[in-house]
């Protein structure tokens, strides 16, 4: 029996530092943003746990 595989061709990609600062900015946006936004859920403990997060990061949420 003969099998033959292919070798996958991957190549590394390379990311500037500057690239990878603008991803970290905008993931932090995100989640500082999904953050904001659930804690005014109606869900109780979907907004208990939001509003938890916001008193553990030291961040005014009254």
């Amino acid at each position: 029996m003969n099998t033959q595989t292919q070798a996958q061709n991957t190549s590394a990609v390379k990311v500037s530092v500057s690239e990878l600062g603008k991803a970290r900015l905008m993931a932090v946006i995100f989640a500082g943003a999904m953050l904001f936004t659930v804690g005014f859920a109606q869900s109780s403990p979907v907004h208990n746990a939001a509003h938890d997060t916001r008193h553990v990061q030291v961040f005014p949420c009254h």
